[in-house]
């Protein structure tokens, strides 16, 4: 007999902490992960997932608030923020907790907004941080950290261990360090990167895809147009931006991939991931009203699939019904993560 289709988030949650995992080494966490990832790695939403699904996997939690007390100023906090706000990506009571952990160190006074901890009050019965794979809070005793628990968690003190490393800004994944080392923490490295790895676009294409406000990156082509090394086309009172890679080779200081790195959407691929997760493994659910709920989900999420170019990765689920839609579902999301 066929086996039943893995009805549980544990059965998924190991490739995907096994994705962060190497995408946090290419960062430079102290790790054994594999550094070279597919496409240039999102820091921001890196941050968000795994501020989330970092809560089934205590070491990999911890080594991501050690590599932000020694690097966290090379996120853009603004577009931490907006990633949140437009899709729901990662645990917004964990970041407030680890935005006040960095706060903390003068040098990182820009997160301290995130942490809202002006609007907080004593939790009256905290929540365990780290969670067992299937979801269940461990048993909890003794001291707990005084920043987490003043945001509603239970978890150990902390204790910085110090061995995270700078990103490397001569690898294909590290790109966006490299372009925030050069240029600045701001919207015109998502938008150098976005127009290295396409071949060109609308503003709006743009904005979408980088999770940046429209004026935002509009103002920016316009100042990277006066360079000389992004054009602008007009077509009346459409504008396209696009730029010859040829010219900026200099940031290739990598042996593979041959050209810039591929556009890979990580907001909008985690967040899909987050969203189906939160479904799949509700033991409560009978297998066909798990199937109505996940399809009802991916429903909701197509707007999302197609801006993050993700519905040709869901195409077989799409082909099947009934409990089948799950089974097929599951397939899709492993190659997804997989890949």
């Amino acid at each position: 007999m066929k086996p039943s289709p893995p009805n549980s988030k544990p059965a998924f949650r190991l490739p995907l902490l096994d994705l962060l995992w190497k995408q946090w080494s290419g960062l430079g966490v102290a790790g054994s992960g594999d550094p070279e990832v597919l496409g240039c790695i999102d820091i921001e939403a890196l941050v968000l997932v795994t501020t989330s699904q970092g809560r089934y996997d205590p070491r990999l939690f911890d080594e991501m608030l050690d590599w932000l007390w020694a690097n966290g100023n090379w996120v853009n906090v603004q577009r931490l923020g907006n990633l949140h706000r437009r899709l729901g990506l990662g645990n917004e009571k964990v970041l407030g907790a680890i935005a006040e952990f960095l706060s903390r160190r003068s040098t990182l006074a820009k997160w301290k907004p995130l942490s809202k901890a002006d609007s907080l009050s004593k939790p009256e019965e905290p929540e365990a941080l780290f969670l067992h794979d299937d979801g269940r809070p461990p048993l909890v005793f003794g001291e707990s950290d005084p920043v987490f628990l003043r945001h509603g968690f239970w978890r150990g003190p902390y204790q910085l261990r110090q061995m995270s490393r700078a990103p490397n800004p001569l690898s294909a994944s590290g790109l966006l360090y490299k372009l925030r080392a050069l240029f600045g923490v701001q919207a015109r490295c998502e938008v150098l990167l976005w127009l290295l790895s396409n071949k060109g676009g609308r503003p709006a294409d743009i904005s979408r895809a980088t999770c940046y406000f429209p004026k935002t990156i509009e103002d920016t082509l316009k100042e990277l147009a006066a360079s000389g090394m992004v054009r602008e086309a007009r077509s009346g009172r459409e504008r396209h931006y696009g730029l010859d890679p040829s010219e900026w080779n200099f940031l290739r200081t990598w042996k593979e991939p041959k050209g810039f790195p591929a556009w890979i959407d990580w907001p909008r691929r985690f967040a899909v991931v987050e969203r189906i997760f939160a479904v799949l493994g509700r033991s409560e659910l009978s297998e066909m009203l798990l199937s109505s709920e996940l399809r009802r989900v991916m429903d909701e999420l197509q707007r999302v699939l197609a801006e993050g170019r993700l519905l040709p990765e869901f195409a077989a689920s799409r082909e099947h019904a009934g409990i089948r839609f799950t089974e097929a579902l599951s397939e899709d999301l492993r190659r997804l993560l997989e890949t």
